[in-house]
């Protein structure tokens, strides 16, 4: 599908479509997904124990991934035993509370913990939520202790969500949002032709109620599952818009579609143009497809455009990475505890030698910023644009007996050249500032600049 290139902004915060979670950067078995180009490292399974509850032993078979931002993963089956102990490592019967050493959370009892909620039962004047709501408020607080945003908690409804998304294909509005400084739901972009873009959703946007309930207190991950919801039904806005006194309402009526993983064409020139959304089960099998129609055209150059692309599959970035590179490392993976595994690329595929610019801007996360660094480091290409994101950690996911995910930071994933981009991001060669709303996309016009005069 050939299309205009879209005007793209700059922001700090990652990208979600508002058809399901943002995307992760997953790493399943070395052939999952659509894979074209070769990821030549086998990953190494990982096994690990999953906290069930805490009266019973429990064996499960787990789903589980590997990511490194927020959306679809790829998964492998493991066994996982859960102890009789489960979370507590202890059971309700125990009845002295012993001390908590740092890092043996297996110690840990939950005696305090029952005798403050039997006191809720019996004397607190109100309604007392459910026991699910209770434990998984439970995990999620207990979480925020380790002071690391990606190892969390994921609720049944919202990872079942996750796997439905997995394929690209969702049913929602159609449109890139995100969660900004303020904590608010905000449009980055509606998708071109879906129900957002048609009822007149705008950039910038910011979704403060829907179906009449407020969201002022609600999470992003509520947010998400308020507007999403079966194709053919409607969800009512209500958006605060810059410039407008009084918010405006639009009812839009949900469909299913396909996410555009890849927009393409040939712009003047003889300069060819690829812009990669998001690194989905698709991702390499639509950049190749493209790669060969454009090429076949004789480009004196090509420009990815990874902006605003929050990452997607670890093997999809290692393959995507190894169509434009020869032999050579994509990137490491290591932890504390002495995983150490290299992802290499392979010789012999279709864009190895073409001129190359990538533009980049601080929504390029995780798989974004694995293939940026990768052609950088091995002065494969010239970057343009803005400092990614800086999302440079892996997550363990595991699928749990209830269907919820808990997501475990295992590892943190370097540069071919050892560069640690957590926190830090990569940085382009020749930066150029893109101000959010501009009318000229000043990043692809100097990308363009650079291919016609080397400069």
């Amino acid at each position: 599908m050939s299309v205009e290139p879209e005007k793209k902004q700059g922001h700090k915060t990652l990208i979600i479509v508002l058809v399901g979670l943002g995307i992760v950067l997953a790493l399943g078995s070395a052939g999952g997904g659509y894979v074209v180009g070769r990821a030549s490292a086998t990953p190494q399974t990982i096994t690990e124990t999953v906290l069930e509850t805490v009266t019973e032993t429990i064996t499960e078979t787990v789903m589980e991934t590997v990511e490194v931002t927020r959306e679809v993963e790829v998964t492998r089956e493991v066994a996982v035993p859960a102890s009789a102990d489960g979370v507590a490592g202890s059971t309700a019967e125990e009845s002295e509370t012993t001390a908590v050493p740092p890092g043996n959370p297996e110690d840990i009892t939950f005696d305090v913990f029952y005798e403050a909620w039997q006191l809720v039962e019996q004397q607190y004047d109100g309604d007392v939520p459910p026991n699910d709501d209770v434990l998984y408020a439970a995990i999620e607080g207990s979480l925020e202790t380790l002071g690391d945003e990606f190892t969390r908690f994921v609720r049944p409804d919202v990872a079942e969500r996750l796997r439905q998304d997995a394929a690209g294909a969702v049913e929602g509005i159609g449109a890139f949002v995100r969660e900004n400084e303020e904590g608010q739901f905000e449009i980055v972009r509606p998708i071109p032709g879906q129900p957002a873009e048609l009822a007149g959703l705008l950039p910038g946007d910011i979704i403060i109620g829907v179906d009449g309930q407020s969201m002022e207190g609600v999470s992003f991950d509520e947010v998400i599952l308020l507007v999403r919801g079966p194709r053919g039904t409607d969800v009512t806005l209500l958006v605060q818009r810059e410039g407008e006194e009084e918010p405006l309402e639009f009812t839009i009526t949900r469909v299913r579609f396909e996410i555009p993983t890849v927009e393409y064409e040939m712009l003047e020139n003889g300069i060819a143009y690829i812009h990669l959304q998001e690194f989905n089960q698709t991702a390499t099998e639509k950049m190749q497809t493209a790669l060969e129609e454009l090429l076949a055209q004789n480009p004196q150059a090509l420009i990815l455009d990874l902006r605003d692309n929050p990452g997607g599959f670890l093997n999809q970035s290692v393959a995507v990475a190894d169509l434009f590179l020869p032999t050579n490392v994509v990137l490491f993976e290591r932890n504390r505890n002495g995983l150490d595994q290299t992802f290499n690329a392979d010789d012999g595929d279709i864009a190895e030698t073409i001129s190359l610019v990538v533009l980049v801007n601080p929504g390029s996360a995780s798989a974004s910023e694995i293939v940026a660094g990768a052609l950088q480091d091995h002065g494969r290409a010239i970057l343009i644009g803005e400092t990614t994101f800086g999302k440079g950690s892996v997550q363990q996911v595991h699928e749990l007996s209830d269907g919820s995910e808990m997501r475990v930071t295992i590892a943190r994933w370097y540069t071919p050249a050892n560069n640690s981009i957590d926190n830090e991001g990569v940085t382009p060669d020749i930066e150029i500032i893109m101000e959010f709303g501009a009318e000229e996309d000043v990043q692809l016009e100097r990308a363009i600049e650079y291919v016609l005069t080397g400069e």
